[in-house]
């Protein structure tokens, strides 16, 4: 029996003025179970053990009157037990986890070392995880990322626990704890499947997460690259080249003459970024004296958005790329900003979703004609097909749309 639990519980009751009457009235026992404790005759249950510490704000450890070194070697010597149990030992696994979890009561920065260190050693061993011990895993977790406000202590645990947790907690587990942005369940998600072997599941987020890297890759390079240097526009010219060349490639599909940004084809889940590639590259060949190139590539990009506008809210998107075979978009206007259509992922049905693309003239529209940062358009800018052009792009941005659902 610990000599230490049964003295320092009549220490903070004393301290708190409290007789045994009143200390069991707020624990809910018998003043018998708590005369008991006080002289050593027996425990409190495992679980009241926290309870107690925290009436008293104390911590377990400080109940049991462990010192701080025994009480980091003890905890390392568990941690290492755990990663070293074999494949039948379940039962001495959440015997560990349960006391790591009830006896531990330790601050915020050190709460992520200990639940950090835990989900790494089970995730290492060859103990079977089965329901009763990811249940008990559960428990920590819950006190963990309920206590602690640390955002980067949670991103480095979220990875491990969400490997270990089992299927049908995981989107409960994601809403409450995961961050708002889609992108981070999307990855903890993906190494999940990815280490469990599960490729059918694996799947939809492979594509997306691949989407995604081509998606920012040609955005990020528009953002980057605002025309604002004229001796810039030769390396300007090249990159666009190189992104488009790659687009079309990866999508297996061939330009023409006419259609150099969308090939002649209907919208796909790329319209977004063929649209700003487009005019991108406009802007880079009025400015290198190329004025019919420059329309023309201007011409097929505007032709995208007046297909993209007259597409029912609701509607699919599909990819044309071999690679990304089942990857589609779901065309969402939205009502109260005039011109634009956002596009999701369309096997999302959270109503907060976060936004996969979009088409959007009123930028369009600035950058064409007034953008300073777009000076390479200058040299067209009054050119008449120009601005026939650019009216039809402010009739999109100017002209609420509503759509029938489709």
């Amino acid at each position: 029996m610990n000599e230490y639990l049964g003295n320092n519980i009549r220490t903070l009751r004393k301290a708190k003025n409290l007789t045994q009457e009143q200390f069991s009235e707020q624990l809910g026992v018998s003043f018998q179970s708590v005369s008991r404790w006080e002289n050593s005759i027996t425990y409190p249950d495992i679980e009241m053990i926290p309870q107690i510490a925290r009436f008293f704000g104390v911590s377990t450890d400080y109940l049991f009157g462990i010192p701080e070194e025994d009480k980091y070697a003890r905890l390392a010597e568990l941690k290492d037990e755990l990663q070293d149990l074999p494949e039948g030992a379940t039962d001495r696994a959440i015997e560990i986890i349960q006391t790591i979890r009830l006896e531990y009561d330790m601050r915020a920065s050190e709460k992520c070392n200990f639940f950090f260190d835990l989900c790494y050693a089970l995730y290492q061993s060859d103990v079977k995880k089965t329901s009763s011990l990811i249940d008990e895993l559960r428990k920590a977790a819950e006190l963990f990322f309920d206590s602690n406000p640390n955002a980067s202590a949670k991103s480095l645990v979220m990875p491990y626990y969400t490997r270990l947790e089992e299927e049908e907690y995981i989107p409960a587990f994601l809403d409450r704890f995961a961050s708002d942005e889609e992108t981070v369940s999307d990855a903890l998600l993906y190494n999940r499947y990815l280490y469990r072997n599960e490729y059918d599941k694996l799947e939809v987020f492979r594509q997306r997460r691949l989407f995604r890297l081509i998606s920012e890759l040609i955005e990020g390079d528009i953002s980057w690259n605002n025309p604002q240097k004229p001796n810039d526009v030769n390396f300007a010219f090249w990159k666009n080249s190189l992104l488009l060349d790659f687009l079309h490639s990866f999508n297996d599909e061939k330009p023409t003459e006419d259609h150099p940004i969308g090939c002649g084809l209907e919208p796909d889940v790329f319209v977004g970024q063929r649209i700003q590639l487009g005019q991108l590259r406009s802007c880079c060949f009025a400015t290198l004296g190329r004025t019919d190139e420059a329309i023309r590539v201007l011409e097929d990009a505007i032709s995208l958005m007046e297909q993209v506008s007259v597409i029912p809210n609701g509607a699919i998107l599909c990819s044309r790329s071999p690679v990304l075979p089942t990857f589609q978009l779901r065309i969402d206007a939205a009502p109260e900003v005039t011109g634009n259509v956002f596009l999701k992922y369309a096997d999302d049905t959270k109503p907060d979703y976060t936004v996969a693309g979009g088409v959007f003239p009123e930028i369009f529209y600035e950058r064409l004609m007034t953008d300073k940062r777009w000076a390479w358009f200058n040299p067209i800018r009054k050119d008449e097909r120009v601005l026939a052009l650019a009216k039809r792009v402010k009739k999109l941005a100017s002209i609420k749309l509503v759509r029938q659902v489709y």
